[in-house]
């Protein structure tokens, strides 16, 4: 009687092992949720979004959004980072929680960035767009560079906010070629853009879709581009390398990533599916009109990416002794 028991007790044990297994390799088998840090109808959400429809129409599962604000983007990166890592909780990463305040934040932040998560795909990038009022008499940003050694801390930068991506192009410059420029912050982009036309200062090195229409209008004028190449969507502007401030490269970027652990066929996956839907030409002309270029780029090559990031504001903290609190 022993003996006939035990192969249906084995058959049944073995019956749940391949059934858990099964089930572990089926993703995703229920909503996975993609937490924005930042507030939903800026660039970062609706681009989310974006990706987030993509992937629900291509896996089968609600890829659902969730805004959850605060800190700079941290609030909403560490609720990530306490996630379990099954690839159902993602992060809409950007700079700012992710390589920004690792390198200049004085206050000590819960996670790790650069081992808490991992990366999946790009979904897109721009650069800073260097741009003056349209009444400006500044016609490059060799001009203002000529100005600002004849005359220093008389030239000012304009910024939307202590430690903002505007801020940090401001110091990058200033690092790189040796000026003493004065910083003039704000409290958002928005009233920042609204001084520049007014010529109340200088000029701002602002995120590109923060000023494209004011450029399309021309109420500022774009003098250059921060990327290290041309900018796709303006290619007879130079960028700030060509006006001679060799390394003067900062983008802002928008990628998915997962807390670390996540399995790697899941990240393999999202990767393959929305890399898929970024060459999708009706997908491409949307994130154009917003002035950013869509990614796409492997697991690897974001990780590459994100590690030259990191690199440049690390060496910018260094050199200026930005921090913030």
């Amino acid at each position: 009687m022993k003996h006939i028991c035990q192969p249906p007790v084995l058959i049944l044990a073995l019956s749940f092992l391949w059934g858990g297994v099964h089930a572990q390799e089926k993703y995703p088998s229920k909503p996975v949720r993609v937490i924005v840090p930042f507030a939903a109808g800026g660039a970062t959400d609706v681009l989310t979004r974006i990706a987030a429809a993509e992937l629900t129409q291509k896996l089968g599962q609600s890829f659902i959004v969730e805004n959850n604000t605060g800190a700079g983007g941290l609030i909403g990166a560490a609720q990530v980072n306490k996630a379990k890592a099954d690839g159902y909780t993602l992060l809409a990463g950007s700079p700012g929680p992710i390589t920004i305040m690792p390198a200049i934040s004085r206050t000590p932040i819960s996670f790790n960035a650069e081992r808490d998560f991992v990366p999946i795909t790009l979904i897109a990038d721009s650069p800073g767009a260097f741009v003056v009022g349209k009444s400006s008499s500044f016609k490059s940003v060799q001009e203002i560079l000529t100005a600002a050694k004849a005359s220093p801390g008389k030239i000012t930068c304009g910024s939307s906010g202590v430690g903002a991506f505007s801020h940090l192009n401001c110091e990058l410059l200033k690092s790189l070629a040796g000026l003493d420029i004065t910083h003039v912050p704000y409290r958002g982009a928005a009233p920042a853009m609204m001084d520049l036309v007014a010529g109340n200062f200088d000029f701002l090195i602002e995120n590109y879709p923060s000023p494209q229409k004011l450029i399309d209008t021309g109420d500022v004028k774009l003098l250059a581009v921060t990327s290290r190449q041309r900018f796709a969507l303006k290619p007879n502007t130079p960028t700030v390398i060509d006006a001679g401030v060799a390394g003067h490269v900062m983008s802002a970027w928008i990628g998915l990533m997962a807390p670390t652990g996540t399995p790697q066929a899941v990240i393999d996956l999202i990767y393959k599916e929305l890399s898929v839907s970024l060459k999708d030409p009706t997908i491409q002309k949307r994130m154009f009109d917003m002035g950013v270029v869509p990614g796409g780029n492997t697991p690897a090559e974001f990780a590459v990416y994100l590690a030259k990031e990191r690199e440049t504001y690390k060496d910018l903290a260094i050199k200026t002794g930005l921090k913030i609190d």
